[in-house]
């Protein structure tokens, strides 16, 4: 497979006058062996023009999606419908790991979407290696080489994340050997506030919520391990965020990476604390835990997330959907003695101060709703938009218990 016919053609698609030719030719060539093992190769070579690397990366994903899996005739069919050929998957298998940590981030998103569909159907049957491959590059004392393999074990869990308990045993096997370094990389880059540190430090969060989210693993997660994952949880939320975000739009700045690390954070913390922390609503395998939970961290996490509401009051910055988890972790909280104790002091100047102006119709509204109402609902009822609605959620509670204790 010459890689140069298959790089024109790909330039070809980027030009409208060339682009039916040359999809032609790509669409003659894509079933020849060695095809799409010569797309990784185009993909990750730094010689080749960034947009040809870009097309290269759309159509190898496309391939993946469509070709990867094995499949039978259907009922009638007398041909066997096209595969990707098992030594170019193989190829494949060998070297997207390395693309993902070599090439810019928007090719590397087009290869972590192959990557989740190979490990899909190829995890644990016929692609053990990737374990292997994984750690090597996470244990390299390279720190490149960390965020991509990062982005790998990311996909690996995701495709585990909503499976039942006993479905679980091959991602567990492999976190006994990840979780571990993961720990410990994260503990190391904690006083490190630089954007690559930061960047690091959410994506181990997003793995450690996509492992905790539907199953919490006690075999893999004890007390001792928890203990040390509270710790940096903690950490991370009573740190303050550099004072040159403040210099960004204030639109803007929920997509600042030290905002999402803080968010990641408490998706975790309130997680753990609605799902298996919460002593009279969890389910019997969790019994233990939730009494542990509330004893060891509830009360000194909360102490934290207080502060960081206070600060909102004060009008200092945080970000909506970081407020929002810190009213719905202590939502959680107040149908137990130890943290609404803890919390009753403070109800009444955040009923006030917090809940009661977030509850309230602004003239930014008024004006959007006036100007744009189908944005105005987008704003404030998307599912990824934390709206007004959601964040006074936790104030119905709070207004209740106030006026129940009087």
């Amino acid at each position: 497979m010459d890689p140069n016919r298959i790089i024109q053609a790909l330039k070809g698609t980027i030009e409208p006058s060339l682009r039916i030719a040359a999809e032609n030719e790509l669409n003659q060539s894509y079933k020849i062996i060695n095809f799409a093992p010569t797309l990784l190769q185009i993909i990750m070579s730094e010689q080749v023009e960034f947009p040809v690397r870009q097309a290269a990366a759309i159509y190898l994903k496309n391939m993946v999606s469509q070709y990867w899996q094995d499949r039978e005739p259907s009922l009638g069919e007398v041909v066997f419908p096209f595969n990707i050929h098992e030594n170019d998957r193989q190829q494949i298998r060998d070297h997207v790991v390395e693309g993902i940590i070599r090439s810019p981030e928007s090719i590397r998103a087009q290869l972590t979407m192959c990557l989740r569909a190979i490990i899909k159907h190829d995890f644990p049957g016929r692609w053990t290696a990737i374990v292997d491959k994984i750690g090597m590059y996470l244990q390299s004392q390279n720190g490149g080489s960390w965020y991509g393999s990062l982005l790998a074990l990311y996909q690996l869990v995701k495709t585990y994340e909503y499976r039942k308990a006993d479905e679980r045993e091959p991602l567990l096997a492999a976190m006994q050997i990840f979780l571990p370094r993961i720990q410990q990389l994260i503990s190391q880059l904690l006083a490190d506030a630089t954007i690559f540190s930061v960047l690091i430090q959410k994506q181990i969060l997003k793995i450690f919520h996509a492992l905790v989210q539907y199953s919490l693993p006690l075999q893999l997660i004890n007390n001792t391990v928890m203990t040390q994952w509270m710790e940096i949880l903690r950490a991370i939320m009573d740190r303050d965020v550099p004072a040159e975000t403040l210099e960004v739009d204030e639109d803007d700045r929920p997509e600042l990476a030290w905002w999402k690390c803080k968010k990641w954070a408490l998706r975790i913390i309130t997680r753990l604390f609605e799902r298996y922390g919460s002593p009279g609503n969890v389910t019997k395998e969790y019994y233990e835990f939730a009494d542990f939970f509330m004893k060891t961290y509830a009360m000194g996490l909360q102490q934290v997330l207080l502060k960081v509401v206070d600060q909102h009051r004060q009008k200092h910055y945080v970000t909506p959907r970081v407020l929002q988890q810190c009213l719905n972790y202590l939502n959680q909280g107040l149908s137990h003695s130890l943290t609404w104790k803890q919390m009753k002091p403070h109800m009444q100047t955040i009923c006030q101060e917090v809940i009661f102006p977030l509850m309230c119709y602004k003239d930014e509204d008024e004006k959007l709703w006036l100007e744009d109402p189908y944005e105005y609902i987008r704003m404030k009822f998307s599912e990824y938009t934390p709206s007004i609605t959601e964040l006074a959620q936790p104030r119905k509670a709070l207004c209740q218990i106030r006026l129940y204790v009087g």
